[in-house]
This record gives C-alpha cells, sequence and structure tokens, in this order.
C-alpha cells in the first residue's frame, strides 16, 4: 500500500508545506519541506509527522523546495539529526546559498534582532545531507527500499525521483522540464540515444507530477524574444530589471546575458544578500551541466590559451557588477541590467528594493522570466502577472503570448512594509548579550559534543598510531582553544578592517576551565578509571601519564603476519579528463572550510612554495573584497546589527512612502525551465503510469481566472484522453485474443495497482488535495471482499523443486504453479464479528503450500460439480492452454529463414513469406509499442499457413 499527501498546517493555511510518502505504514519519507516566510513557528505543525519520517529527499535547490528545511533543524534539532537526508550535490551546495539568501529576506538570519540563526548553523545542517549522483541507486533499511535520483533538468542538480519498495515503482517528479536549455540537460524519462522510455521508470505504480506548466513556445523561440526585449530597452537608455531565483532560473538568465552581450559595454549589476556565492558554487559543478556547455568552455578556453583570463569561465563572478546597496542604482544611469534575488518581489528581497529606486522610470522594463511560486499570498510577482496577462489580452486581441511589453501605471500600497535601521542603546546592548550567549552555549555544547564522542571512540582507537593521536590532540586544543579565545570583533569596526576577522564572543575563560574539569572528573570516576590529571589553565584536563586502556584496538594477525589493508597502498589516480575543472574544484573544496565572507590569508604551508601561495592569498580583486565587505554586512549577526520596523513609524531617519506608484514597462517570458503541455502527454503516454497524481499549482490565488490554473487544465487534458483510450480499449477488447499474454503486459502486470474501479489499461488520475491522503493499492473499505489488487505469495520449498521453467524471449522464464493457499495474520482485532478485510489486508502474509495431484484433481472435480449444481450447467475442466510470449516481426523472420522459407519485409512493416503470406502485427491503440499487440496472418490456408503457425508456437511458452 502507498499513500501520498501533502501536508500544510490547515486546508486554509499554506504557510508551509511538505510531501509525505507512505509504504505500508512502515516507511515514511517527507519531501521538498517549504515555508512562506511570514511567521516562522508555523512550521511547528510538522513535529508530528517528523516523530515517524525515516528518510527527508530534496529535489530542488530553490525555496519552494528547500525554504523549511533548516527551519525544521532549527526547530527539531533531536529528530532531525537522526533522520538521513538525501540530495545532489548541486542541491547540498546552493541549496545552502538559497536557504541564506531567503532567511535573510525573511528576518529570520542575519544582524537583525529578531534572527534565530546563524550562517554557520546553515552550514552544519546542510554538511549533514548526503549527496547522491545521478542515476545512483541507493538501497536502505535493509533493502527494502530502493531510491533513484534522476536528472529534472529545471535546475542546476534537480532531481525527480524513483523509489522502489517490493513491487512498487513511485516516480516523484515535483518540477521538470522536458526540453534543454542553454546549460542543462532535458528531463531523464528518455533514453538519450534512442529516444524510448528508461527501462527502469516505464510501467510505473504511481507518476507525481506538477501541473505548474510552462510556455508551449519552444525555447528557442523565447530566447530570442527574451534577448529582444532586452535589446530595444537598452536602445532606449533604459533599465532591465530581472527578479530572479537565485540558486535556479538566474544561471540561466545570466548564461543567456552573458552569450548575447559578449564584449559589448552594457553593465551587468547583481544584488544579493549573499554576494556572488552562487555563482561561485556554480562555476565549480560543470559536470553537472550539459557536455555542449563544457564543450564550448574548452573550445573558447583552447583558443585563448590564457590561464590567467576568467571571461571564459562560466559562471565566473567577474561576469557581473556586485552592488553593495540598491541605492547605488540611482546613481548609475544609462542602459543597464540589474539582476535581483528574489523572484517574489516580496518585502526584504532585494529585488523590491531595486523595484522601488528603478519603476518610476519609464525607459524601465520589468522583464518577469517565472511566475512565483507562492501565489496564494497574493505576491507583488503574482498581481503583475496578473495585470501583463490582462493588459496582454486587451493588446493581442484575446490572445497571450510571451515577451509582450506593455506600459504599466499602478499603485502598490506599502503598509505592511518594513525597514532597517540600526540598533542603538540599550537594544543593541541586550542584542549582543543575547548573541554572545548564544554562541557561548553552542560552542560549549560542540566542544562537549566532540569529548563525549571521543570518549565513545576510545575502544576503537589504534594504539600505535601515534600520527592519529597527535592530530586528535591537535583538534582538541584548537576548539577548546577557540572556546576559550573566542573575542568579540567591535560592533562599529571599519568593515576594510574586518575583513578578515570572523565575528566572535566572549567566553568566560573561568567557568569553561571549570566545566571542563568537572566533567572530566565526573567521567573518569563513573568509569572506575585512575584519576591522574595535568591540569593547565588554557586547555582541558589531560592524562599526566599514557593512560592504558584495556578494550584499545589491536591488530589482526593471521597465518602469515599482520592483516594488511589494501587500501593504504592503492593509488588515487586522477580520472578526470579535464585537469583544469578538478584543480578548481580542489581549491574550491579548500575555500569551503573557510566561513562565509572570510579570507584567510593566514595560511601556513609547508612546502617551499608557500611563501609564495601566501602571497598570492593576500592578493584579492576589487570585486572580492566588495563580495566580503557584503557578506559581513549582510549575513554576520554581530556587525552593525539592525532591527526592522514599519515604514510608518517615527523615526530620526527619512522615512519612505507608504505606497509605491509604478509607471514602466512590463513583459513576461517564460523562462521558468518547466516542462509544457505537450511535453507532459507525451511523457505520460510513453510511460503508462497505473496511476498519476497531480499536484495543485500553487503560482495561482483566489484573484487568478480559470484559464491560468494549470491543475484544472491538466485534469481537463488528461480526462479528455482517458475517455479516447476506453473507446480504443472497448474497440480492442472485442478483436483481442484472450490466448495470448504479452511480455509488456506480463512486467506491467507485476506491479499492477489499478484496483477494480479502474478498467485495466486505465490510469487513475488524482487531483491532489492539501491533507487529504491519497491511498493506492490498499484495501478497499468500500468492499466486502478482497480490498488487495496487489499481493506477495511465498512458495514452499516442495512447490519451488517441482516447478517446470520455459522461456520466453532469451531472458523470461515462466512455469504453471498450483497449491494451497495459507493465510497468515498476526494481529487480528479483538472484535467478535471479524470481515473478511481483518484477515486478508495490507500486512497479511500469504504462503502457497504443496499439494499432491490427487488433492488438486479432487479439489477441481469438486469445483465443477459445485458450479453444475448451483448454474445446471458443466464447467469444462480441461479448457486451452495459456501462450505467453510477445513474438518480434525480425526474429519470427530470422526464424523462418532458418527453415528454408523466403521472408522478407514490405511496406509498412509487413512480413511477407514465400510471396504468398503475410505477417503483420495488428494495434488497438495509439499508445501502444511494439511490445503490444496481435499477430495476424493474412492468406489462404494450407501447408505453409499451419507450418508458420507452429513457427510461432515454437516462440511462446505455455501454461
Amino acid at each position: 500500500m502507498f499513500t501520498f499527501s501533502i501536508i500544510t498546517p490547515s486546508t486554509d493555511d499554506y504557510s508551509c508545506k511538505a510531501s509525505l510518502l507512505s509504504f505500508d505504514n512502515d516507511i515514511k519519507i517527507l519531501a521538498d519541506p517549504s515555508w512562506n516566510g511570514n511567521n516562522h513557528n508555523d512550521i511547528l505543525y510538522m513535529e508530528q509527522y517528523l516523530k515517524e519520517v525515516d528518510i527527508i529527499l530534496l529535489s530542488h535547490s530553490t525555496p519552494e523546495f528547500i525554504s523549511g528545511f533548516v527551519l525544521l533543524c532549527i526547530k527539531f534539532p533531536n529528530l532531525m539529526s537522526n533522520i538521513p537526508i538525501y540530495s545532489t550535490l548541486p542541491v547540498n551546495q546552493l541549496g545552502r546559498v538559497s536557504t541564506v539568501e531567503y532567511y535573510r529576506a525573511n528576518g529570520v538570519l542575519g544582524p537583525l534582532n529578531n534572527s534565530i540563526l546563524e550562517v554557520d548553523e546553515v552550514d552544519e545542517w546542510f554538511d549533514k545531507i548526503i549527496p547522491l549522483k545521478f542515476f545512483q541507486t541507493l538501497s536502505v533499511f535493509d533493502n527494502r527500499l530502493v531510491i533513484t535520483p534522476y536528472n529534472a533538468g529545471h535546475t542546476l542538480g534537480g532531481t525527480f525521483w524513483l523509489i522502489t519498495r517490493r513491487l512498487e515503482k513511485i516516480i516523484y517528479a515535483p518540477s521538470w522540464n522536458h526540453s534543454k536549455d542553454s546549460f542543462l540537460n532535458s528531463a531523464s524519462f528518455l533514453s538519450s540515444s534512442s529516444g524510448n522510455p528508461l527501462s527502469q521508470l516505464m510501467r510505473p505504480t504511481v507518476l507525481i507530477t506538477n501541473t505548474d506548466l510552462g510556455s508551449t513556445m519552444s525555447h528557442k523561440k523565447r530566447t530570442e524574444k527574451f534577448l529582444n526585449l532586452v535589446d530595444a530597452t537598452l536602445a532606449n537608455g533604459g533599465a532591465v530589471l530581472l527578479p530572479t531565483s537565485l540558486s535556479g532560473r538566474f544561471l540561466e538568465l545570466l548564461h543567456l546575458i552573458d552569450q548575447h552581450l559578449q564584449s559589448a559595454p552594457i553593465p551587468v549589476y547583481f544584488l544579493s544578500y549573499s554576494g556572488t556565492k552562487v555563482l561561485s558554487y556554480a562555476s565549480n559543478l560543470l559536470e553537472w551541466m550539459s557536455s555542449q556547455l563544457v564543450k564550448e568552455w574548452e573550445e573558447a578556453s583552447s583558443v585563448n590559451n590564457n590561464s590567467s583570463n576568467k571571461n571564459n569561465f562560466p559562471f565566473d563572478p567577474s561576469k557581473v557588477d556586485l552592488l553593495s546597496d540598491p541605492s547605488e542604482l540611482v546613481q548609475l544611469s544609462g542602459p543597464k541590467i540589474v539582476f535581483c534575488s528574489g523572484i517574489d518581489l516580496k518585502n526584504g528581497d532585494m529585488s523590491s528594493e531595486a523595484l522601488q529606486y528603478l519603476c518610476q522610470d519609464e525607459k524601465t522594463t520589468i522583464v518577469l522570466t517565472e511566475k512565483t511560486h507562492f501565489g496564494l499570498d497574493n505576491t507583488i510577482n503574482s498581481q503583475l502577472y496578473h495585470d501583463w496577462y490582462n493588459l496582454t489580452k486587451q493588446k493581442q486581441g484575446g490572445t497571450v503570448e510571451d515577451g509582450v511589453a506593455v506600459p504599466l501605471e499602478k499603485v502598490i500600497s506599502l503598509e505592511n512594509w518594513n525597514r532597517e535601521e540600526p540598533l542603538i542603546g540599550a537594544e543593541l546592548t541586550d542584542f549582543q548579550e543575547k548573541i554572545n550567549l548564544q554562541r557561548k552555549q553552542k560552542l560549549l555544547a560542540k566542544v562537549r559534543d566532540r569529548k563525549n564522542q571521543n570518549l565513545l571512540n576510545a575502544d576503537t582507537i589504534n594504539g600505535d598510531d601515534s600520527s592519529s593521536d597527535e592530530e586528535d590532540d591537535v583538534v582538541s586544543s584548537d576548539d577548546e582553544a577557540a572556546a576559550l579565545k573566542y573575542t568579540e570583533a567591535p560592533a562599529n569596526a571599519d568593515a576594510s578592517t574586518t575583513t578578515n576577522v570572523p565575528a566572535v564572543v566572549k567566553v568566560d575563560e573561568l567557568s569553561a576551565h571549570e566545566a571542563f574539569i568537572t566533567d572530566h572528573v565526573k567521567q573518569t570516576l563513573e568509569a572506575n578509571r585512575p584519576l591522574d590529571l595535568k591540569i593547565t589553565h588554557k586547555l582541558k584536563p589531560r592524562q599526566a601519564m599514557f593512560p592504558y586502556i584495556v578494550g584499545s584496538h589491536k591488530q589482526k594477525f593471521d597465518d602469515y603476519g599482520e592483516v594488511i589493508d589494501i587500501k593504504d597502498f592503492q593509488k588515487q589516480e586522477d580520472t578526470s579528463s579535464n585537469k583544469l575543472i578538478m584543480e578548481s574544484k580542489r581549491k574550491f573544496e579548500q575555500n569551503e572550510k573557510r566561513k562565509w565572507g572570510n579570507v584567510d590569508n593566514k595560511g601556513k604551508g609547508r612546502g617551499k612554495n608557500s611563501d609564495k601561495d601566501n602571497n598570492n592569498q593576500n592578493k584579492i580583486t576589487p570585486q572580492e573584497l566588495l563580495n566580503n565587505q557584503l557578506l559581513q554586512k549582510n549575513l554576520d549577526t554581530l556587525f552593525s546589527p539592525r532591527k526592522r520596523i514599519p515604514l510608518n513609524a517615527a523615526s530620526s531617519f527619512s522615512s519612505k512612502p507608504q505606497e509605491l506608484r509604478m509607471r514602466c514597462g512590463l513583459s513576461f517570458v517564460d523562462l521558468s525551465g518547466l516542462v509544457d503541455m505537450r511535453s507532459l502527454s507525451l511523457i505520460v503516454s510513453s510511460l503508462k503510469p497505473y496511476n498519476l497524481l497531480l499536484l495543485p499549482d500553487f503560482s495561482v490565488n483566489q484573484n487568478t481566472i480559470e484559464e491560468m490554473n494549470g491543475l484544472a487544465a491538466v485534469k481537463q487534458m488528461f480526462d479528455q484522453q482517458q475517455d479516447q483510450h476506453q473507446q480504443e480499449q472497448n474497440k480492442k477488447s472485442l478483436a483481442n485474443s484472450s490466448r495470448y499474454l504479452s511480455l509488456a503486459t506480463i512486467r506491467g502486470g507485476i506491479s499492477n495497482f489499478v484496483t477494480s474501479k479502474n478498467s485495466a489499461g486505465k490510469s487513475a488520475i488524482v487531483a491532489v488535495q492539501c491533507n487529504t491522503p491519497v491511498k493506492i493499492g490498499g484495501d478497499d473499505s468500500d468492499d466486502t471482499g478482497i480490498g488487495l489488487s496487489n499481493f506477495e505469495i511465498k512458495l514452499d520449498d516442495s512447490i519451488i523443486d517441482s516447478l517446470k521453467w520455459q522461456n520466453i524471449d532469451g531472458s523470461y522464464r515462466v512455469a504453471q504453479v498450483y497449491g494451497e493457499l495459507e493465510i497468515h495474520n498476526q494481529d487480528l482485532p479483538n472484535k467478535k464479528q471479524k470481515t473478511i478485510s481483518d484477515y486478508m489486508n495490507s500486512s497479511t502474509q500469504f504462503t502457497l503450500k504443496h499439494i499432491s495431484n490427487q488433492d488438486f484433481l479432487k479439489q477441481q472435480q469438486a469445483l465443477v460439480d459445485a458450479h453444475a449444481a448451483t448454474t445446471g450447467q458443466l464447467l469444462n475442466n480441461n479448457g486451452p492452454k495459456l501462450a505467453i510470449g510477445n513474438i518480434r516481426l525480425p526474429e519470427l523472420k530470422k526464424k523462418l529463414i532458418s527453415r528454408n522459407m523466403n521472408a522478407e519485409f514490405k511496406s509498412e512493416g509487413t512480413l511477407v513469406v514465400n510471396n504468398s503470406l503475410a505477417i503483420r502485427k495488428v494495434t488497438y491503440s495509439n499508445v501502444e509499442g511494439e511490445d503490444t499487440g496481435d499477430i495476424v496472418i493474412d492468406g489462404a490456408m494450407g501447408p505453409l499457413y499451419y507450418e508458420i503457425k507452429d513457427c510461432i508456437r515454437e516462440m511462446l511458452a505455455y501454461v
């Protein structure tokens, strides 16, 4: 049994949401937790679900899929620390940038008085995520569940998941793209070589997919319209404002702009709280992008042959001009392109700040490239898209097409908006003390956990490995020294002088030292170990003499001497074909060990070129310096703390107006990287799922007209397809032979979860509603009979020994089996009157026991007699055998030729034998493939006819 649901705080509250997948009420998977950014306490409803969750999956790195992850970790650290979390490497790396940016914009991170976490905590929780590669199969829970990520084509490293549980095969694809982008491959539903669906994805039990579809216009044409809008605005001397999702479609837009501008002197400005961090990550993830992009970069690099030329490197941070404050846009006149983070244009987003400075210029054009994913909140993005849709419909005479620019005159209320002001006086002191106390507690807890972990691992440490002991001592000393020497950076320090100094916190050395001594003495006495300590004024107490631990690890010896580990002698070779990419990755991984915004200029090298390396580290570009200052200003909690107050609050600082008057151009070009209606229909028809679950379209709100609702359009389209398929199925059932069963039907029937309410071959289409679980393959409570459509039967050993296997198609074997079915139920209800569903349900175990041929014949005869007594008709007990297999005409041709017959293909795939008989395959539905259909022999009956018929029978197995 499989159950899927979208869990939200309530039926009318979508502030937080996540997908919950449950298998037999045994294994539960939580996927893609998100938060709309309003009240962080809204996510507390998740506690009841987290207690039963076994795995967490993260599909994409954008806020609509990952914004609730760290919030869950902060609210429920004990629960989240015990749950394995999986994603791809790009989702892991870009997701932390997206989370920091989103949380800073919504006031829960950074130097704000209401912040609840710091950047280091985001990094620590993302470090706990287990990275996976595309097509990497992972078995969990003793092989009871298998998960495999596939490329979704929507974001860099974004995935859809194949989840296999026994005979259940679930495809969870919340957002994907069937067409190629400028730097991403398309979704991996189809084989890149043949174009056919991947065999492992065929006939899934359930396909869960999105309904917020993309444009039906080709990607090439949409790209041309987008670039034409940019050129027209720049030629008019205006600014192109591009609000975008930082870890999502921003990379696509930047790549298009970079290719289009080439060396044109048009400034490309970038506004974000996290600086160019996203570009630093993306430039080291080339292996996750399309091979065409890597090829173009390699060709450009080979032409220039200049290692210092970074302009050829994709997504290099130097491709954009970083701005420290949105107010600088007023001083930067002339044509320009402005990228700003925050697709929703909400209060706090950098995009909303840039909008206030540019929206009153008639030369400015706001270009929306994707719809908001929080449309139910009625964001500015959803309002602007609705206005563009209506204005374009009027301008075009009822038709709406991407790339149409319309003039916009609109007034937006800023009643609930806030502004940031510095903390002063007692507020500043209280805030600093609060953060200092929190940092002190976290640091002491971290050191204490490290010490406890070292004690737990003491029995497994090799006592003869002095190097590892020395390394552990150094690590412990560093941690404790950091705990004792943490000093506070001045709150009003100049950014230029404190770039390389992290914001730190004071710790009471005496109390910390006393805590170390107390804990160590207590643990030593409890373990009945001798108390022989060396106490210093800086570090924790240590053993004065080398401790003798009885349970220490010993070396293993066999008859030939000490057992060695072959891994210690294996040479790790560089298997990458591009040394430059790997070198950049190595440098990137080294830099990631540093904190956000810190450039470590105090590295101590041991080689002869260490001084040279240190000099190179000291040389940073002006943009890197600005980036570090920006990170410290926006993300360092104790650097210039601020508070958010309403716009209309009285203050000594200049106040902003409570309404925003917009007078500029507006356009929309769908570059969201989402599948369109036609491609969705094609993929679903190719995969042939037994059940299709359609996710809600969260990009629409209550003011959206019906034709913009993706869920309604997709549901209507598939319902029409199902009606047409049902008519074709009825025609096929009249002519289809019941004696032949194709291999495709066998493979599909293994995982067939279509209940009795749905006819065979017809998918069950369900529009998912929030907090309403959709149960598939479970017990049918409306029926008094057996509600199971699929269950496993364990064969008795005596039956297995007596099976007579027959080969089909070279790779399949079938056998006829009969016996007596035994039912085992572990927990039966205590009620007196038990129904059939109490004995036969999803937890029931079925065993087929061996019976003798005589008993089997007796039972068959008793069944015939009972049928005759009831209906007065005799039951034919010797019916025809069932032929199983699939006849492929090319294989049949080879077999006929081997029998000295003249067989050749002629028009429309017809196989003609001896110029007298024609053999062809007849299908009854446009969704059928080469593995389905019936064999038809046209021609006069005679010796050749029966010889061909015998040849066909030899290619089938009979049971």
